[in-house]
């Protein structure tokens, strides 16, 4: 199954029938941005239009409260990182890590990306928590400017650039610098989820309501949780919906080669590229009317999912190699990122 995913960039080129054009010595993917401005989208067609999954490259060429990606999804974006990191970022990872605490304040023996991946949700509920930090809030339907959905900086991409900077610095207190670690593992992660950049007066799709056709899952369901979680195991293969799955060791290598095709990009490409994946592909389910929230239960079909999945399973294995390759520029001194993967 990897094997097949691992052109995933080609299988875009391919689906959208897109055109390339050279730009800083790398091909990008250009195409037209689906129209989302009226009050009703015909879904039907849009869910035709394959252009929208290459939408994802345009750039790099979720409401309060909620969580991105659940257990699993977090961890296996830490997993890839972790075997994408140089040795010398590595072993900064570990300086940092050694004295790592836990939500209570007792020594967490936590030494891996992988480990501290889901501490930004375990501290939540807790004076340590910064729920908006978790998502960038920008609408479905049209646009807003910054400042209107992230006030005085408190957001997931404003917040990656500044917790960067703590990570970078030496001086900062090995507390301060312990903590941005684990702030960066997650929200690289939050913002490689759809849903976590998109809002549709639904709070990034928690208050849709939603049925998986042929998937039996856990009670009530809503679109954020779906992406969050029950893709996540459809995409990964795997009933165990808290640890990575046993081929990590493949995805690594798969998102490497992403990387090389997709490129590391910024925070602000990183949104960019989940809104509109968010326009184009969460939020493309039947009935989609701008600014309201479906009356009844949505029931995502086969193709839908299918769809999702594809997704899911990119924007995982991105953050995994983008991560990595924050991390190796930031503490390893490295230029590339998807860099070398340790042996």
């Amino acid at each position: 199954m990897v094997k097949r995913r691992t052109r995933v960039m080609c299988w875009i080129l391919r689906r959208s029938g897109g055109a390339l054009r050279a730009r800083q010595g790398r091909a990008v993917y250009t195409a037209p941005l689906l129209n989302l401005t009226a009050t009703h989208v015909d879904t039907a067609s849009a869910m035709k239009r394959s252009a929208w999954v290459a939408l994802a490259l345009l750039g790099s060429s979720c409401g309060p409260g909620a969580w991105a990606w659940g257990p699993q999804g977090h961890r296996t974006v830490g997993a890839i990182a972790d075997r994408l990191l140089t040795p010398q970022a590595h072993a900064v990872v570990i300086e940092l890590l050694r004295d790592d605490r836990d939500k209570f304040g007792n020594p967490s023996g936590r030494t891996t990306l992988e480990a501290v991946s889901v501490w930004a949700d375990e501290i939540a509920r807790t004076p340590a928590a910064h729920p908006a930090w978790h998502y960038d809030n920008q609408p479905v339907c049209g646009s807003a400017p910054k400042a209107r959905y992230c006030a005085y900086g408190q957001c997931n991409s404003e917040q990656l650039k500044r917790l960067t900077q703590v990570l970078a610095d030496p001086r900062a207190a090995a507390r301060e610098r312990n903590e941005a670690l684990k702030w960066v593992v997650h929200l690289v992660g939050d913002i490689h989820q759809p849903l976590h950049v998109a809002d549709n007066a639904d709070r990034g799709g928690n208050r849709v309501v939603v049925a998986l056709a042929g998937v039996r899952t856990r009670g009530r369901e809503s679109l954020h949780r779906a992406w969050d979680n029950d893709l996540v195991a459809l995409a990964l293969h795997t009933r165990n919906r808290q640890q990575p799955p046993a081929d990590i060791d493949a995805l690594a290598v798969a998102a490497q080669r992403l990387l090389a095709d997709a490129g590391e990009g910024s925070p602000d490409d990183w949104a960019s590229q989940s809104n509109h994946l968010a326009r184009n592909v969460a939020y493309a389910y039947p009935g989609f009317v701008c600014d309201r929230v479906p009356p009844g239960i949505v029931v995502l079909d086969a193709a839908y999912q299918r769809d999702a999945e594809e997704i899911v399973h990119e924007r995982l294995l991105l953050a995994g190699a983008r991560l990595a390759a924050l991390l190796n520029r930031t503490l390893g001194g490295a230029q590339s990122a998807g860099g070398r993967r340790r042996p």
